[in-house]
């Protein structure tokens, strides 16, 4: 189980202050990271050729999908400070209206995924647990080609763009292969001395969860699978962030993280698989503060 925390937007304060920054630069044009087979599995030798145009073809088999009982031993909890990978800053703009975009791979089982906007690419191997920033993209029906690194394509889909919105398109697990998920991403001002706070829960195998601040200052019962919760205010201060799972009789805790709520800031926790078993699950706490 790992927790993954990082703040975008304006923000100047590391969750992991003793992390270094190591941030993702875009790739050059024709760069690429590796190679996947049909089913999102490594090729037992990698061949570094450039990024495959859109000539994709769509996926037919769906990569194993397992579920047992419990998480495999070895993986401790740890707190990762992670600097999302950019997207393209202005996209399809011209004289027209935009929104803003930004995408996490919140799918298990996978390799890193290209990422392609009306057939051209936005982001070169979004690994899972890594979000892009916001890019600015025409408002309108927009086709998302989500494909492996060697140009096999997962899934093809229409989102809707507003103009002057922000929203987070996640790549999930479905009991029938991968699909997107667009979470509105609406603004909280809780002024100066209260942030806002929410939960996303995408994990497929812990389908209920509970989420604590503080042993129960706030609390988020019983956040079932592919819901986005209401934002909560928060003081600003230090809190012990817990997940635990909401399909057991006790609730028993998954994992915890310290955060810091910053007054006029919105906070949101994302839950999902790090493997296809239960109870493997991360957390993604993402800090917003827009201008």
């Amino acid at each position: 189980m790992g927790i993954l925390s990082y703040m975008q937007n304006n923000t100047d304060m590391e969750t992991n202050p003793s992390t270094g920054p190591e941030e993702d630069e875009f790739p050059a044009e024709g760069e690429d990271s590796g190679n996947t087979n049909q089913t999102g599995e490594k090729p037992p030798e990698e061949n570094n050729e450039n990024t495959p145009p859109l000539n994709l073809e769509k996926e037919l088999p769906s990569p194993n999908f397992p579920f047992s009982d419990s998480a495999a031993d070895g993986m401790g909890s740890s707190v990762i400070t992670v600097f999302p990978k950019p997207i393209i800053p202005c996209y399809l703009c011209g004289s027209g209206e935009y929104g803003l975009v930004r995408f996490l791979n919140a799918a298990a089982g996978y390799y890193p995924f290209l990422i392609y906007i009306s057939n051209q690419i936005v982001v070169n191997g979004l690994d899972n647990g890594e979000m892009s920033q916001y890019g600015r993209v025409l408002a309108a029906q927009q086709t998302i080609t989500v494909g492996g690194l060697n140009g096999y394509v997962f899934i093809e889909k229409q989102i809707t763009v507003n103009p002057n919105r922000a929203m987070t398109v996640a790549i999930i697990n479905t009991d029938y292969g991968l699909d997107l998920m667009e979470i509105e991403d609406v603004p909280c001002n809780g002024g100066i001395n209260s942030g806002c706070f929410r939960v996303c829960n995408l994990s497929i195998t812990n389908r209920r969860v509970h989420v604590s601040l503080n042993g129960g200052v706030i609390t988020f019962r019983n956040v079932d699978y592919q819901q986005v919760t209401a934002f909560q205010y928060v003081l600003t201060g230090f809190y012990l962030v817990s997940v635990s799972n909401g399909n057991t009789s006790g609730g028993n805790l998954l994992l915890s993280s310290n955060i810091y709520v910053r007054g006029n800031a919105s906070y949101s926790l994302y839950v999902f698989n790090w493997s296809n078993v239960e109870d493997a699950i991360r957390i993604l706490i993402v800090e917003d503060r827009r201008s």
